[in-house]
């Protein structure tokens, strides 16, 4: 924030993180210096990563106090609006990018959020784009957008319930193809189907970021 010369934390819209998960070696190093990692499942140590990062930026805005250990990856109560976190094994150290709008600084981009209350949630995205600076009807088409949409950015996670909207999916059931790959098509392709453009960022493993059943969305607009 200090370098974007943000200084509200609530003028702060989206928060890109990549951090480290873990590795079989980093596991094994673990363990010869009598040490225990939180997981030996490394496709796991993903879920767990991202949901430690979602939390940080939960704290360091503001949005919530500073959680027990126990509650990370469990207590779904806890997030961040803003956060959307990614991990991988081709690093070693945590990066962090904040986007938000700093007054009095002029230019023509402006970034708005909202949060998205289901993987169908087409409001959500209508909303992030409406705070973003654009006037829009009240059921807004692709064609609204001219072009002055420049692009959306949406976190998303398969419902731990099994359901969306009462109806039952079968995303945490399917053993051919991960459930990552599949709730990112589905709200891709809701996303997509909106805004009438199909170059947009959608990241799964949500935890945290977003209620359960739901996650942010960012949407930077060019205005006049």
């Amino acid at each position: 924030m200090k370098s974007a010369g943000i200084d509200d934390p609530a003028d702060v819209r989206y928060v890109q993180t990549k951090t480290p998960l873990l590795t079989l070696a980093a596991i094994n190093d673990a363990r010869s210096r009598g040490q225990k990692t939180v997981t030996d499942d490394t496709a796991l140590s993903m879920d767990i990563s991202n949901s430690t990062a979602a939390l940080g930026v939960a704290v360091a805005l503001g949005e919530i106090q500073m959680p027990e250990a126990g509650q990370i990856h469990r207590d779904l109560s806890l997030y961040s609006s803003v956060a959307s976190c990614s991990s991988g094994t081709e690093l070693d150290r945590a990066q962090i990018v904040v986007v938000g709008n700093v007054h009095g600084i002029g230019g023509r981009y402006r970034i708005g959020h909202a949060v998205m209350r289901d993987a169908l949630d087409a409001d959500g995205i209508w909303a992030a784009i409406r705070a973003s600076g654009l006037d829009l009807p009240e059921r807004p088409y692709p064609s609204d957008l001219g072009d002055r949409l420049v692009n959306v950015f949406l976190k998303c996670e398969a419902d731990p319930s099994g359901r969306v909207r009462g109806r039952r999916t079968v995303l945490l059931d399917d053993s051919d193809v991960h459930w990552h790959r599949q709730i990112k098509a589905a709200v891709g392709g809701v996303a997509a189907a909106l805004t009438g453009d199909p170059a947009i960022f959608v990241s799964a493993a949500a935890t945290h970021q977003g209620p359960p059943n739901g996650a942010p969305v960012a949407a930077i607009s060019r205005l006049p």
